[in-house]
């Protein structure tokens, strides 16, 4: 049994985004699917902004904290990435219950590799699995079951994603109202709090978009200008609900240096019966032989990730589910493992998904009486 490294984190699901729902249905009086934030109950309201990319690492960056109460720090789920962690924030579930284990997977029941955030293989028009094969969650939404309960909800994101299948798919159950801009989005929010709503959530992407493409100082500028109108917000939004922000994951430097790409023309594909799925910091992949396949990554990249056959990664995953592959990558410090699935891959300065305290710790700052 490989062991992962100790300076990696876990997941630790007592006390993971996944607690974030879940003290929401405390709050109302619904009972729990798993183990709930340490948080005061009994608000009429609550209002939860994700700030996609926002780590607890990232944030100790930011010199803000004098700005913001001290947070509790918990654990993203793994891999700490937005198609994961942001359907466990939006169902109270852990990756293995609802199945959305990454941003490329190899759907069995379909029989091709899926971009997870257009919901449809590559090549293809976007939402080709909602739009054609009907593809839901097995778990519902945070928003359904408070809907089941008599709450109403109201789901904040960008206009460009308002009628995309993921976001349909996350937020069912919630009126869903598009936002153009950050100053757009407080405006909405702050008035949402004052509306006949339970729940209101704003997923904020700016971040991570941010993170991805552009230098680090640009990411943490953002990142900034996100929190600092957060702030100007928080006194007049608390009047009317309790207040979470928080993060689905981090965001660690990834630079070119420390990139390793396969191709299909590549030996790795000797040891593989498909192309990876997953992350370029956490992979999963497909062979008939395991035990071949890690022998050869070990020696080959040993340096550059840990590799675990898929009995051995359960627990990252909170349980056994049909669409983890046969050997699971977790990429080391701020190496990543790149794919060229089509020629227009590309390099990015910023990654996440893997299992480094940067990618894993996430804040959740509360604001209530």
């Amino acid at each position: 049994m490989r062991k992962i490294p100790d300076d990696l984190v876990v997941p630790d699901y007592e006390s993971s985004i996944i607690g974030i729902p879940n003290w929401i249905m405390k709050n109302f009086g619904i009972e729990e699917i798993h183990k709930p934030l340490n948080l005061p109950i009994g608000f009429e309201k609550i209002v939860l902004v994700i700030i996609d990319a926002l780590g607890y690492r990232n944030f100790e960056m930011l010199n803000l904290e004098k700005n913001f109460p001290e947070p509790l720090i918990v654990t993203s789920t793994f891999p700490s990435t937005t198609t994961t962690a942001l359907t466990s924030i939006f169902t109270g579930a852990l990756p293995a219950e609802h199945g959305m284990l990454g941003f490329i997977l190899f759907l069995k029941e379909y029989g091709f590799l899926t971009n997870m955030i257009e919901l449809s293989p590559f090549g293809y028009g976007r939402d080709l699995l909602k739009d054609r094969m009907d593809f839901s969650l097995p778990v519902e939404t945070i928003f359904q079951i408070l809907s089941e309960h008599g709450l109403n909800s109201a789901s904040l994101i960008p206009s460009i994603y308002t009628k995309s299948g993921l976001s349909k798919m996350l937020h069912s159950g919630s009126q869903i109202v598009g936002y153009t801009s950050i100053g757009d989005m407080l405006v909405k929010l702050t008035d949402l709090s004052k509306e006949d709503f339970h729940l209101i959530t704003a997923y904020v992407p700016y971040v991570d978009k941010t993170g991805h493409v552009e230098s680090e100082e640009a990411y943490l500028e953002e990142a900034s200008v996100v929190l600092m109108a957060l702030e100007r917000r928080i006194k007049e939004i608390s009047k009317n609900a309790a207040i979470l922000i928080t993060a689905d994951h981090g965001m660690i430097r990834t630079p070119r240096e420390r990139e390793i790409w396969w191709s299909p023309e590549d030996e790795i594909m000797e040891y593989l019966d498909m192309p990876p799925a997953g992350e370029r910091r956490m992979m999963h992949l497909y062979s008939r032989d395991p035990n071949s396949l890690i022998d050869y990554l070990e020696e080959k990249y040993g340096k550059f990730g840990v590799f675990l056959k898929r009995e051995e990664a359960l627990d990252l995953f909170g349980g056994y589910h049909k669409r983890i592959g046969d050997v699971i990558l977790a990429a080391l410090e701020n190496f990543s493992f790149n794919f060229r699935y089509r020629k227009e891959e590309i390099s990015l300065s910023g990654m996440h998904g893997g299992l480094s305290d940067i990618e894993m710790l996430v804040p959740v700052f509360f604001f209530g009486r």
